[in-house]
């Protein structure tokens, strides 16, 4: 999709949606659109980056980004927030990203040359990022970072793509993997070993441990093998703790009862999240049609139930990408059409127990969905704004994903006044 030169005189303003939402933070509303729109640097925001202190893209690697380019990682707010701030700048999308600049030796968000908020810098690096696992590679190939989170991708391909048709719409991972070369889905155990070792030894750095990666269908039940994976890499996490469970987040396919079972039993992992990505069941045989074929709507959100009964309210939570249930030619015609639909299916998962943490949905070069147009700034901000009173309602309280340690779950922000 070709950029819209008229975009700003068809959809409310940044302006408007903070005048209309006032109970709101206009800091908060500004961080929902840049997830949004994107952002993009001037030479001189790009020069306050210093390669020693900071965490830039190259450093991260990360699986979501198709440029290499030399951008930060993320911002740290004024309120103590964050925000992942390394996603793709499409040139071709439907609008403009804002602009980080430097006025007064400031660090600040534009738009049309107007400066909207300032930033108080870009994510330090921490210590193990300047060290080298025994192999010789930076120990931030197989752990990376966020200012208080240790995260390690388990999986970096999906195997719901290996049947055409079946991998989700919005998801680059597994295309990215493919355009990369990479022959190497998982890393050795022992170098993830050393950098987990290594990053421990930076006092007070960090709060918990994030697992991830994409699905394998494998093994002698569905899911099988991607369950061995995790286990074998939570015990080695394990071995450097002495109590029952650390500080930990398995962000996961949908496990059966069983597996759930030996997820708790043989390992000392804390929180479990099987993300759901999209509430409808129809928009989720579309959009994410090899999880539906695989296990279905209904079944994931079962699963996700029995998994709080498992690890216990509080320990489970699940995601979804806000805005793709839009997409077309098969998403929602409207936007109020899909308010009045996955409010009430997100009501029934909170009422479990369950935090409900939603991604803005903004089209990545790559994906199926590439090139579309997201959703307004009003239907994000209304959406939100009634996950957090069915948050505050329920109290499933997520602290995995709260302001101090996500970055990207900006919705869950919202419940810092707890």
């Amino acid at each position: 999709m070709a950029r819209d030169k008229e975009w700003r005189k068809k959809e409310p303003s940044l302006k408007d949606v903070q005048a209309k939402y006032t109970d709101l933070p206009k800091s908060w509303i500004l961080k929902a659109d840049i997830q949004r729109r994107g952002l993009t640097y001037t030479k001189a925001a790009v020069d306050k980056i210093d390669p020693n202190i900071h965490v830039v893209n190259s450093d991260a690697g990360s699986g979501f980004r198709n440029n290499l380019d030399y951008v930060p990682e993320g911002l740290i707010w004024k309120d103590g927030s964050y925000l992942v701030a390394n996603f793709d700048f499409d040139e071709n999308s439907a609008r403009d990203p804002y602009v980080i600049d430097v006025v007064d030796d400031k660090i600040v968000i534009t738009d049309e040359g107007e400066i909207f908020d300032e930033v108080l810098g870009y994510w330090e690096k921490p210590d193990f990022y300047n060290k080298r696992a025994s192999n010789g590679e930076p120990l931030s190939k197989y752990i990376t970072s966020r200012p208080q989170r240790l995260d390690i991708s388990v999986n970096k391909y999906c195997h719901f793509w290996d049947k055409p048709g079946d991998g989700c719409k919005y998801c680059p991972l597994t295309p990215t993997y493919k355009c990369s070369g990479a022959t190497e889905e998982q890393y050795e155990h022992k170098y993830i070993r050393e950098a987990f070792a290594e990053a421990l030894k930076q006092k007070g750095r960090f709060t918990h441990v994030m697992l991830t990666g994409g699905s394998i269908l494998s093994g002698k039940e569905l899911l099988d093998d991607e369950l061995e994976s995790y286990i074998a890499i939570l015990k080695i996490l394990g071995e450097f703790f002495t109590t029952d469970r650390f500080p930990s987040q398995l962000i996961a396919t949908a496990f059966n009862e069983r597996q759930l079972e030996r997820l708790k039993n043989e390992t000392k992992l804390m929180t479990y999240t099987p993300d759901i990505e999209v509430l409808n069941s129809e928009k989720f045989d579309w959009i994410c049609h090899g999880k539906s074929r695989e296990i279905g709507y209904e079944e994931w959100k079962r699963r996700i139930y029995k998994a709080v009964d498992v690890f216990g309210k509080g320990n489970v939570s699940s995601g979804m990408v806000l805005g793709v249930e839009l997409a077309t030619p098969n998403g929602f015609t409207s936007e109020d059409e899909a308010f009045n639909v996955i409010i009430p299916e997100a009501e029934e998962i909170i009422s479990h127990g369950v935090a409900l943490a939603a991604n803005i949905w903004r089209p990545a070069p790559k994906s199926i969905l590439q090139g579309q147009k997201s959703a307004s700034l009003d239907y994000f901000v209304r959406v939100y704004r009634e996950f957090d009173r069915l948050q505050r309602k329920y109290c499933p309280n997520p602290y995995t994903d709260d302001f101090r340690r996500c970055g990207a779950h900006i919705g869950l922000d919202l419940m810092r006044t707890y």
